[in-house]
C-alpha cells in the first residue's frame, strides 16, 4: 500500500492511494463471515446459507464494503499522522479497480488553512463615545408609557393620538378596486400609521359615520407596491378611543419593578447606554475585522460555508424532520456573509490564542448573573445547570472571543489582566 498527500489548495488535501489486491483478502473474508452469520435465504436457516450462494448474490456488496472499510481506515490514519483535521466528509474523486492490478483512488478532504494574522494589535479602529441624551431617555419613557397605556371609548370626534376603529367598505388604489380582506376591521392610531394621509382623513371622525378618504401613499411607504400611488377609501367608523396612560402610583411602580419614576428613568438610561455602547462597539469591531481580512487574505473551506448556512437556515427547527438542506441558489446568495463570519471567528480565535486571552471566573459569573436576571432564575441554580450540562465551556469560549474582539479595537485592560 502507498499513500501520497498532495496540497491541492490552501483548504484541500488530496490523498493518492494504491491498495494491493492482496490487502483486500482479510477484510473481505471478515465481511463474508459476517454475511454468512446474518443472511437468510429461502430453503436455508440463518447461518446455513452456502458460501457460494452468498458470494453469487452479495459478492459485489461485500467487496464494496471491504474496500470502503480499508479506505476509511487508511485516510483516518494518514490524516492523523499528517496532523490534518478534516472539516467535512471525504470525497472520492477518482477510483480504479479492475480486480487484478492494485486498486488506485484519489480522496479529497477539506481543512482549515493555517493562518498567521498580522496587524491585529493596531488596526487604527477605536470605539467612539456613546453618550445618551435626556431627550432619548424621555422618548423611551414616553414609548413605554404608550405601551403600558390602555385605550378607552370616548364620545367625541377623533383627534391626533386617538385610536379610530372601523371597517373597510371599499378600497380603490390607482383607480383599481381592491378585494377586501376577510376581516374588514381596522384600528388606526392617528399620527402613528405608515399612511399619514389615511390618518388625516380620520381626524374629526365620529362613531357611526361613513367617511370617504382620498390621499396619496408616501414614496417611502413600507410596502413597495403602494409607494406613491393614489388611494380612495370608504370606511365606516365604529368607535373612537382615547389613549389613557397608566397612573404612576405605588401599585404600578411595583408592577414594573421600581420604586420611583426617577429609578425607572435611570434604568431606561442605563439600558439605552448599554444598547448604544454595544452598537458602536460592534460597528467598530466589524470595521477592524474588515481591515484585518483585507490585510490577511485566506481561504475558507466550502464545507464550513455549507455547514454555517445550513445551521442558520435550521436554527429554529423543532425536530430533524423540519430540517432543510440549502439549495445551490441559497448557498450562492448566502455564501459571502457566511465566509465573512467564518473569517471573523477564525481571526478572533487567532488573536485570543496569540494574546493568551481567556475569561477569569469573575467574568464568567458576571455573564451568568446577566442571564439569571434576564430569565428570572436563581444564579447558583443556573451556574450549576451550565456546569452539569457542559454549557459552561461554550460560555467561556464565547467570552474569550468577545474579549479578543475588544482587543482589536483597543479595549485592553480586561483582556490583558487575564494573560
Amino acid at each position: 500500500m502507498t499513500v501520497e498527500i498532495k496540497e491541492t489548495s490552501a483548504t484541500v488535501r488530496t490523498l493518492e492511494i494504491t491498495i494491493p489486491q492482496a490487502d483486500l483478502t482479510a477484510p473481505f473474508e471478515k465481511k463474508l463471515s459476517q454475511y454468512k452469520k446474518q443472511v437468510t435465504l429461502k430453503g436455508f436457516r440463518q447461518g446455513q446459507v452456502p458460501k457460494a450462494m452468498i458470494l453469487k448474490q452479495f459478492g459485489e456488496s461485500i467487496r464494496h464494503e471491504a474496500v470502503d472499510e480499508i479506505v476509511n481506515k487508511i485516510v483516518t490514519e494518514e490524516l492523523k499522522k499528517a496532523n490534518i483535521i478534516p472539516v467535512g466528509p471525504m470525497k472520492v474523486v477518482d477510483f480504479k479497480d479492475d480486480k487484478a492490478s492494485d486498486i488506485a483512488l484519489k480522496v479529497e478532504v477539506e481543512m482549515d488553512p493555517v493562518i498567521d494574522i498580522k496587524g491585529y494589535a493596531d488596526t487604527g479602529v477605536t470605539v467612539p463615545d456613546a453618550a445618551i441624551t435626556e431627550a432619548e431617555v424621555e422618548d423611551e419613557y414616553n414609548r413605554l408609557m404608550q405601551m403600558w397605556s390602555k385605550d378607552e371609548h370616548v364620545d367625541r370626534a377623533a383627534a391626533k393620538g386617538d385610536v379610530v376603529v372601523g371597517n373597510y367598505i371599499e378600497v380603490i388604489i390607482d383607480g383599481e378596486k381592491q378585494e377586501l380582506p376577510e376581516n374588514k376591521e381596522f384600528r388606526s392610531l392617528l399620527g402613528e400609521s405608515a399612511s399619514p394621509g389615511f390618518d388625516a382623513g380620520l381626524v374629526d371622525a365620529k362613531a357611526g359615520e361613513t367617511k370617504e378618504i382620498n390621499f396619496q401613499y408616501p414614496e417611502d411607504h413600507k410596502e413597495e407596491r403602494y409607494r406613491g400611488k393614489t388611494a380612495q377609501f370608504k370606511v365606516e367608523i365604529t368607535d373612537v378611543r382615547a389613549i389613557v396612560p397608566p397612573t404612576m402610583d405605588d401599585a404600578f411602580l411595583e408592577q414594573v419593578g421600581v420604586k420611583s419614576v426617577e429609578e425607572l428613568k435611570q434604568n431606561l438610561s442605563d439600558s439605552l447606554a448599554n444598547q448604544k455602547e454595544n452598537l458602536v462597539k460592534n460597528k467598530a469591531v466589524n470595521e477592524a475585522i474588515d481591515k484585518i481580512i483585507e490585510a490577511n487574505p485566506f481561504e475558507v473551506p466550502q464545507a464550513r460555508v455549507y455547514d454555517l448556512i445550513r445551521w442558520s437556515m435550521n436554527r429554529n427547527a423543532q425536530s430533524e424532520k423540519d430540517m432543510v438542506e440549502p439549495t445551490e441558489e441559497q448557498i450562492k446568495a448566502l455564501a459571502p456573509e457566511a465566509i465573512k463570519e467564518i473569517k471573523k471567528h477564525r481571526i478572533l480565535d487567532f488573536v485570543a490564542t496569540a494574546e493568551k486571552i481567556k475569561p477569569n471566573q469573575a467574568a464568567v459569573d458576571a455573564r451568568l448573573q446577566d442571564l439569571a436576571n434576564v430569565y428570572h432564575v436563581d444564579f447558583e441554580s443556573l451556574k450549576a445547570h451550565f456546569r452539569q450540562s457542559g454549557r459552561i465551556n461554550g460560555l467561556r469560549d464565547e467570552l474569550r472571543i468577545q474579549m479578543a474582539a475588544d482587543f482589536i479595537v483597543g479595549i485592553r485592560p480586561a483582556a490583558e489582566e487575564t494573560k
